[in-house]
């Protein structure tokens, strides 16, 4: 006895269309899964920061770039005040990430015209090198000590908020 032709193309479509569910679940779960702290290494390039008003300040008025691997931390950031003069910083860290607790240690910073004026070596102080990490959205959250910023990574990149002041935009560029 000989197939029809109708129910061969029902079985083919019925084949095609689970291979398209099956391959639509899995990539879904690949791209719900949340951020494990072992992808946040990487290099970050800032797009841009919000103010709190709304106000997008974009490069080339602030360029900064921010690697973290291996426990080693390379943070540099220049941006052009409202009055035309230039704030920098630059510091080198040593940290450590564990899925329940971020730690960082500045090994050397430079700062120019950022907490006040002009230039300092002098980080800013910490009682505790070590801050809570948590998972939220398919996000890492942390606010690394002494800063009062909290960053938020996903796969792309990161938020880092100063609550009240902006919120600056990194991507994930290697």
């Amino acid at each position: 006895m000989r197939n029809s032709p109708f129910a061969v193309y029902c079985v083919v479509g019925l084949l095609v269309f689970a291979s398209g569910v099956s391959i639509w679940a899995i990539s879904s779960r690949a791209l719900a899964a949340p951020i494990n702290v072992s992808d946040i290494a990487g290099t970050y390039e800032l797009t841009r920061r919000v103010m709190s008003n709304g106000d997008e300040i974009r490069p080339p008025a602030i360029v900064a770039l921010y690697t973290m691997d291996h426990g080693r931390g390379n943070f540099n950031l220049f941006v052009k005040n409202k009055d035309g003069t230039l704030a920098s910083e630059s510091t080198i860290s040593r940290y450590t990430l564990t899925a329940g607790q971020y730690c960082e240690w500045v090994v050397y910073t430079t700062r120019n015209n950022l907490d006040g004026p002009g230039l300092t070596n002098e980080a800013p102080p910490v009682t505790d090198r070590c801050a809570r990490v948590t998972s939220k959205d398919g996000q890492i959250v942390f606010a690394p000590p002494g800063e009062g910023v909290e960053s938020r990574f996903d796969k792309d990149g990161f938020t880092a908020i100063i609550s009240g002041q902006f919120v600056d935009h990194w991507r994930k560029v290697r």
